[in-house]
């Protein structure tokens, strides 16, 4: 007649489990602020501010202005911002103006693409790794100051 507390564990331990569906951002709906998901978010609407999800689609007509952050990513539609995520694909419809950060990166004919690109091995590995010397015939900036440097310059002369 009753269940024991186990069995109600179970229950909430199966479901937890099962995949939640996508979460749908319609096409007539405005959000202002930050969307976490731990599944799917799919946007037609707009949304200003940050969202981080495990795969998030923008769809045509869709717009992000704000930080993304996912394991994976479909643009159609536009961002403006930043784009974290190991896989990236920009639609033949995307607009984006982001500096994205990427493992991998397809870019359909037609996508509008501004910003930066920057491929890692893996997203949470991306350290700045900076050159031990200045390639040759490159200006640096010091201080405020230009500062020719020559390949004799750049690295040292080895004995």
């Amino acid at each position: 007649m009753f269940r024991s507390a186990t069995s109600k564990d179970k229950a909430r331990d199966a479901a937890a489990k099962r995949p939640a569906a996508p979460s749908i951002l319609s096409v007539d709906l405005r959000i202002t602020g930050d969307i976490v998901s731990e599944g799917e978010v799919h946007i037609s609407g707009t949304v200003k501010g940050d969202v981080i999800a495990k795969k998030i689609t923008i769809d045509e007509g869709g717009a992000v202005i704000g930080a993304i952050e996912t394991e994976s990513a479909q643009i159609a539609g536009a961002l403006t911002g930043r784009l974290t995520a190991a896989t990236v694909t920009l639609g033949t419809t995307a607009r984006v103006v982001a500096d994205i950060t990427h493992v991998s990166l397809t870019i359909e004919q037609g996508a509008v693409f501004e910003g930066y690109s920057r491929r890692v091995d893996a997203i949470g590995h991306e350290e700045a790794t900076l050159p031990l010397a200045l390639p040759p015939n490159v200006t640096a900036i010091v201080g405020g100051k230009s500062i020719a440097q020559d390949a004799s310059e750049a690295m040292p002369a080895s004995s």
